[in-house]
């Protein structure tokens, strides 16, 4: 009896430990958008979408995994957890990811990502601001997730990609 229990609570946490996603390390220069097909070269514009069933998407750009959500291309899937690069934490080949619903976006026609799409993410209201005083001319707006959601509903992201 006492080994069918330990059975059972090994099985358990073994299970436990599959359950909960998390995003994993990016592999710089070998991984590539499921949206637009592009190699991720750049930690600091990553995104990550974890889905229902623990498959993990890398995008290189967080336009990507926007207009990938909204419906405008690539595989269906249903997501369980979105996870964006920090900006002022992350290096070109490493990503410091941070739930979506934690960062605060900076977004300006006049940064350039990937895609184009001029979206920074990060952590710490303040790591924000530090940035803009280095480069006051991306001052354009600062969004929620919930934001970036609803004008992605309106217009993709992406510049060329979309209905």
């Amino acid at each position: 009896m006492n080994r069918r229990r330990l059975l059972k609570g090994l099985l358990g946490f073994s299970l436990l430990g599959v359950a909960r996603a998390a995003p994993r390390p990016l592999r710089v220069g070998v991984e590539a958008c499921p949206y637009c097909n592009m190699t991720i070269l750049d930690a600091r514009y990553a995104a990550q979408m974890v889905s229902q069933t623990g498959k993990v998407y890398t995008y290189d750009d967080v336009g990507c995994l926007l207009d990938h959500l909204l419906g405008y291309g690539g595989p269906r899937v249903r997501p369980k957890e979105l996870y964006v690069a920090d900006f002022a934490a992350s290096s070109r080949r490493e990503a410091r990811f941070l739930p979506v619903n934690q960062a605060v976006f900076l977004y300006s026609e006049r940064i350039r990502t990937p895609m184009g799409v001029g979206l920074l993410a990060f952590a710490r209201p303040g790591d924000l601001e530090a940035y803009l005083r280095e480069r006051p001319q991306h001052r354009e707006a600062v969004l929620g997730w919930n934001d970036l959601l609803e004008r992605g509903r309106r217009q993709a992201w992406v510049p060329g990609f979309g209905r």
